[in-house]
């Protein structure tokens, strides 16, 4: 995994990859439209039909992977599209030609900035251009039409000061484009042989730049799964529900991390920032939501936390691991100090672990579920083994063997200090921090630690985010 991006023109990009496909084998139709999809079954083949300048056709074939973007002809057409409640915003944006270019440790970011009505991306793209959007709510929208998409477009960069003085030497060099209430998701990732990727699967907020990420994540997941599933055609079901809970736990990340962020910005004045705090765990704008669910919170014992001040707490902890120690943009980035921060906080929590008196397994028995991983080498689908509670979930942040299933079921008659414990997983797998498994599982409700009253110790809760397909989710 590398610690930057890279910033694409898309058209140029998506030659590429196109161009990519032909190159080896792939059969490319260009100007077709593809108009309706039969996604087949088990037992029969799935078939598109579409138009061209040769006029209509249709093709039958072993699987469907949609990847037609925001247009989502599967999901559209089979009704699965689902708007989503909690991102009510509309985007307006241009290209600038100019301005002022960072060098050193922002060379080549992507800013993000706010204003009292929204926040502004600035991305820089290659030949001294930017690209700039302008983010704001519905409850704009009466505003946008009175004044022109133009004249709103340019008082929204009026109001933010780090956009005038990134902006100030740029000139706009392209219409004014405008998207509206553009979040969404599938109700299902998958539909008999047909897979959804991408756009056409889900799309929540460009604050991260994330459509990339992970439109290229779920097209490796979806090539892994037809590929096990051309040769192992008895998995149909388990493979359809990996996929969709793989690429759900990575969604679920960004979502988690655009509501933290709307959520935890202070604009005192503004309906646009006051109106998007989150209203604790009754908000019925992410009511259901998969990302929200924590297993603490299932037990049915009563003690379910408020999901809400966690996911808060956990973004509040993870701004301040990561802040600069200046708002100047010039200032650069001191690495060093943000590495000692984080140094810092893992160490403290290791310093709280050794003080407790044991360390014990929270359920009654432990479970484990099946399910696959994508080789990091090979890139074919491997069955795995991972913790699960009593209702089926799994936490796939570390695949685990038989010799942990042993190791956590001694755990229920005869509970171990921290340091016994790690020192037993660190034999079993070398490339896991003991440290950070421990943290994960009590984090995640599968472990307590006991300090010497006896009362379970309450871990600080930081909001993880390892990117796209990173091993720190808990689905």
């Amino acid at each position: 995994m590398f610690n930057y991006g890279l910033q694409v023109n898309r058209d140029e990009y998506d030659q590429i990859l196109l161009d990519a496909a032909g190159d080896v084998g792939v059969l490319v139709h260009e100007e077709c439209e593809v108009t309706s999809v039969d996604p087949g079954g088990q037992g029969r083949a799935a078939e598109i039909q579409f138009q061209g300048l040769g006029g209509a056709g249709s093709k039958t074939c072993a699987f469907v992977v949609d990847t037609s973007g925001t247009r989502g002809v599967v999901a559209q057409a089979h009704r699965l599209r689902r708007s989503d409640a909690y991102f009510r915003n509309i985007a307006l944006w241009s290209y600038f030609g100019g301005g002022k270019r960072f060098t050193g440790d922002l060379a080549g970011n992507v800013f993000s900035v706010t204003f009292e009505e929204g926040w502004i991306w600035i991305i820089p793209l290659k030949d001294d251009v930017y690209s700039v959007g302008v983010v704001t709510g519905t409850e704009s929208a009466a505003e946008i039409q009175r004044l022109g998409s133009q004249a709103f477009y340019e008082r929204s960069i009026e109001q933010c000061l780090a956009a005038k003085e990134i902006l100030a030497s740029a000139g706009q060099t392209a219409e004014i484009r405008v998207m509206k209430e553009w979040p969404y998701d599938a109700e299902a990732l998958t539909l008999e042989r047909a897979f959804l990727c991408g756009d056409a699967a889900c799309f929540v907020d460009p604050l991260f730049s994330q459509g990339v990420h992970l439109a290229t994540y779920s097209a490796m997941l979806a090539a892994a799964a037809i590929g096990h599933l051309l040769e192992n055609t008895e998995d149909y079901e388990p493979v359809q529900r990996w996929y969709e809970r793989s690429y759900r736990a990575v969604y679920g990340q960004y979502h988690k991390f655009l509501c933290a962020f709307y959520s935890d910005n202070e604009q005192p004045d503004s309906q646009f920032w006051s109106s998007r705090k989150l209203a604790g765990r009754d908000d019925k704008r992410i009511q259901g939501a998969e990302w929200l669910s924590t297993l603490t919170g299932e037990d049915g014992g009563g003690s379910r936390r408020n999901e809400i001040e966690d996911l808060e707490e956990g973004a509040s902890l993870l701004a301040t691991l990561w802040r600069h120690s200046t708002p100047d943009l010039d200032a650069g980035v001191d690495e060093k100090e943000l590495a000692l921060r984080r140094v810092r906080w893992a160490s403290g929590i290791l310093k709280d672990l050794k003080k407790t008196r044991q360390i014990r397994w929270a359920g009654e028995h432990v479970d484990v579920a099946s399910s696959f991983e994508v080789g990091r080498k090979s890139f074919r689908l491997e069955r795995r083994l991972y913790l699960a509670d009593p209702q089926g979930r799994a936490m796939t942040a570390h695949p685990v063997t038989a010799a942990h299933r042993e190791l956590f079921e001694s755990l229920i008659p005869e509970p171990l200090h921290y340091d016994v414990l790690a020192a037993r997983l660190g034999k079993m797998d070398r490339h896991v921090s003991p440290l950070e498994m421990i943290m994960r599982l009590i984090e995640d409700g599968f472990l307590d630690a006991l300090d010497k009253s006896g009362e379970p110790y309450r871990m600080p809760r930081v909001l993880r985010f390892a990117g796209v397909g990173g091993h720190d989710s808990f689905s």
